[in-house]
């Protein structure tokens, strides 16, 4: 899959290689390219018509490889401008369709077993140098770590051996209250209250209104705010054998769960979480990525201009994660999940 056709290129997807053979996108029916405010991302699903099994046979395309991609959004310059290797997971087969399912190769290395077992005590370490062993792969130039917070450690950490560093990595974040994932490039490291206390977003998303910059094409509220509470609110407890027993603060009059873990910051971190509140799918837009704070507003009806707002709804939210769609020449969609305060 080379030679003139190689040029051929997808609203996202500009082009991907193979050990510096590029595929032939022409053949390539969808993309798809997830963010998220986790480690499950991100990832790259594309979908290829291999009738004649040139990726298979003559390629040799096959899970484990690293395939060499460049992301960008075409419609919006600069919005979106993203290169990475994505290692294939997997490639299940449809009659002529191949579906390649890809996760950044630096992600990848993160989910695979330690060999080995690696030690993190309270004293002496940071979340910065933990980050930094757990995830070498980042360290890298043009890939980087970004913490904008300060944290303090507040537990000792060990991966044993077949862990794997990005568990480590997750409950370290749950501890300090904060979230772990990859953002074009960078691992980023971020506090939960700081993402939702972020400055008021120029991003205004509206329902109904066909004169909006950013328009809801259509929605599902998850509405599952009491299910996801019933869960996590609990009086977390636990005891220390310098400060015997200790309890959080945050849900002083929810059902008790005792924890393994010694300090009342961690046992107040354990119920900061992100709880999904929404389901939206819109236009195509590069820029609109995991942690993005965004607004919205609800008209009832398309005379926008005087409708009653529906005050159901929520009115700001973050992105938890969100899926660039792209099928054909021109068609280039988002999915959205917004996520709101635990």
């Amino acid at each position: 899959m080379q030679g003139a056709m190689a040029d051929t290129k997808t609203p996202l997807l500009q082009s991907a290689s193979k050990d510096g053979t590029e595929l032939d996108l022409s053949f390539c029916k969808e993309v798809t390219f997830v963010e998220t405010l986790d480690l499950s991302g991100p990832r790259l699903i594309l979908r290829f018509d291999d009738s004649l099994s040139i990726l298979r046979n003559v390629m040799k395309v096959k899970p484990g490889d690293t395939l060499k991609c460049v992301i960008a959004d075409l419609m919006h310059e600069n919005a979106l401008n993203f290169t990475a290797g994505f290692r294939i997971m997997s490639m299940p087969v449809d009659g002529d369709l191949v579906t390649i399912n890809c996760l950044q190769a630096e992600i990848a290395d993160m989910k695979t077993p330690s060999v080995k077992a690696m030690l993190f005590p309270k004293e002496g370490n940071t979340v910065m140098g933990i980050m930094k062993a757990l995830a070498p792969g980042f360290a890298t130039a043009p890939l980087s770590y970004e913490m904008i917070e300060d944290f303090a450690l507040l537990n000792s950490y060990h991966l044993l051996p077949g862990e794997r560093p990005s568990l480590i990595l997750r409950q370290m974040a749950i501890e300090h209250g904060a979230v772990i994932y990859a953002f074009r490039g960078k691992l980023c490291f971020r506090k939960l209250s700081a993402l939702f206390a972020a400055p008021t977003t120029d991003v205004i998303f509206q329902y109904k209104n066909p004169q909006a910059d950013y328009q809801i094409v259509d929605y599902k509220h998850i509405n599952r705010e009491q299910l996801i509470a019933d869960r996590i609110v609990r009086r977390y407890s636990g005891f220390s054998l310098t400060d015997g027993f200790l309890s959080s603060d945050k849900y002083g009059d929810a059902a008790p769960e005792v924890t393994a873990v010694d300090s009342q910051a961690i046992m107040d971190n354990l119920s900061t979480i992100a709880i999904p509140i929404l389901d939206i799918i819109t236009w195509g837009a590069g820029h609109l990525g995991p942690g993005l704070p965004i607004k919205f507003q609800w008209n009832l009806d398309v005379s926008y201009q005087d409708s009653l707002i529906d005050e159901s709804l929520p009115t700001q939210a973050l992105i938890g994660s969100v899926a660039h769609y792209s099928a054909g020449s021109t068609n280039y969609y988002c999915r959205l999940k917004a996520v709101v305060a635990g």
